[in-house]
């Protein structure tokens, strides 16, 4: 069975982590990065970008449609495989079955077309959500949302995003990378207005804390510490072993309940201290494979207890890295089961 797997590739990236877990598979993929040209892009192009985006219309800078229709004529697939498909077009998806009849088009969405977060530029996507045979969403609300656009199959999963064995294991960290990234605690990832507020609190409590990514600075503080460059592959799994305790936040605007960091920081054989959820908990027993809290003032005091409790924060981190590899949460796994899911060919 051979798969076309479209998406943003950049290495370090969960998207290419999943398209090598199909690999790891067995199956024969060939890549097609919705991501190359745009990273050259000069400001001008930029900022074209951005503007079309928040006004609805995302503009397809890497001609992903053109290529798109050309791997399909050439390798004719059996699976074509669009990661988060915001450029990719109705009538492309359409021409894809007219050059090879039979194909299952597959589309998987990590982000929440529907939830305020970046809404405008999904216009695209919306217009082509019925010539999918399945969706895959992260959300609960989606299958409905989808489903009034017309959607022929939509699946949650949970969780929707896998770990990458051969990325988050729990590594040795020197001197040299704990000048970088060590911290009591710790959150990699990007700003947004909710997660700086409980990480100010945090800073204020006297609790050594350190963010890694490129943060606006009015948004930090002096009794943090910072790593303005953002950290992916190999350099996130340094910086979460460098952590005592790795913080995870939920986007409101992706109305998440879940994210990748959910299962990646576990697997990292790390104390993960997280925004309550049923699907946290669901994934991971809540004082026994890792911690919640639904209040600044509640990740203060965990934060505080776990710090001074090291064995039990200990044997937390260890069961939730048990709890991962035994509920089979890695991106090998969950593929192997998504792929179950797609209409027979």
């Amino acid at each position: 069975m051979k798969i076309l797997y479209v998406g943003q590739l950049s290495e370090g990236g969960t998207c290419a982590m999943r398209m090598r877990a199909f690999q790891h598979l067995g199956f024969p993929v060939a890549g097609l990065d919705a991501g190359a040209r745009s990273e050259k892009l000069s400001p001008a192009g930029k900022l074209a970008r951005r503007v079309m985006w928040h006004m609805g219309w995302p503009l397809d800078f890497e001609g992903i449609n053109a290529a798109l229709r050309a791997n399909v004529r050439d390798q004719q697939p059996d699976i074509v495989w669009i990661d988060k498909g915001t450029a990719i077009t109705a009538a492309t998806l359409r021409a894809l079955r007219r050059l090879r009849p039979g194909v299952r088009l597959v589309h998987y969405n990590p982000d929440d077309p529907f939830g305020g977060f970046g809404y405008a530029g999904w216009r695209t996507f919306l217009a082509a959500i019925t010539e999918y045979d399945i969706h895959f969403v992260p959300r609960r609300e989606n299958v409905a949302e989808y489903t009034r656009r017309g959607a022929r199959q939509v699946v949650q999963l949970v969780p929707a995003w896998g770990f990458a064995p051969e990325v988050h294991r729990p590594v040795a960290v020197d001197g040299e990378t704990l000048g970088r990234y060590g911290a009591d605690i710790g959150f990699v990832g990007s700003f947004e207005p909710d997660r700086a507020r409980a990480l100010l609190a945090v800073a204020q409590a006297g609790l050594n804390v350190r963010i890694v990514g490129p943060w606006p600075r009015a948004y930090l503080s002096r009794n943090m510490s910072h790593t303005p460059v953002g950290a992916f592959g190999a350099d996130y799994a340094k910086a979460i072993c460098s952590f005592k305790i790795a913080l995870g936040f939920l986007r409101k605007g992706n109305r998440d309940q879940h994210t990748s960091r959910s299962v990646e920081i576990p697997a990292c054989g790390v104390f993960m201290l997280a925004e309550r959820s049923q699907e946290h908990q669901s994934l991971l027993a809540e004082g026994r494979e890792a911690e919640y809290f639904s209040s600044a003032e509640e990740l203060i005091d965990k934060a505080r207890y776990y710090l001074s409790h090291e064995h039990e924060r200990e044997r937390i981190a260890a069961a939730g890295r048990v709890r991962c590899l035994a509920s089979g949460y890695s991106n090998e796994q969950r593929m192997a089961r998504i792929l179950s899911m797609v209409p027979r060919l």
